[in-house]
């Protein structure tokens, strides 16, 4: 999953990677309400709240699940056994990041 929010100068989107799962979690772990980051663009400091991040989900990790299924359906086809699981797996990880983003989406922190 990675935060996704918008440089108020030049108007791009910039990413931010995070191991936090919730709103929450990201005010703990950051221990203040607001993320200081440098737009990767133009270089403008930007200050937002919390609330106003967006969560998407990480394509690398999807593309990861899609890696796994394709050697595992490999491994398999030597011994004869094709079959819909390994289709599943990036379906996994795909449904995982969803619910992933899903979750910080719809949690807001109190402002103070």
């Amino acid at each position: 999953m990675k935060l996704s929010y918008r440089c108020e100068s030049c108007k791009k989107e910039n990413y931010i990677k995070t191991k936090s799962n919730t709103r929450l979690e990201l005010q703990m772990e950051l221990s203040k309400d607001e993320v200081k980051e440098k737009c990767k663009n133009c270089g403008h400091t930007n200050t937002k709240h919390i609330n106003r991040l967006h969560a998407e989900q990480n394509y690398y990790i999807i593309l990861l699940g899609v890696l796994i299924a394709a050697v595992i359906t490999i491994l398999m086809w030597d011994f004869g056994f094709i079959s819909t699981l390994t289709a599943t797996i990036p379906i996994y990880f795909w449904m995982g990041e969803q619910k992933k983003a899903s979750a910080f989406n719809s949690t807001m922190i109190r402002r103070k």
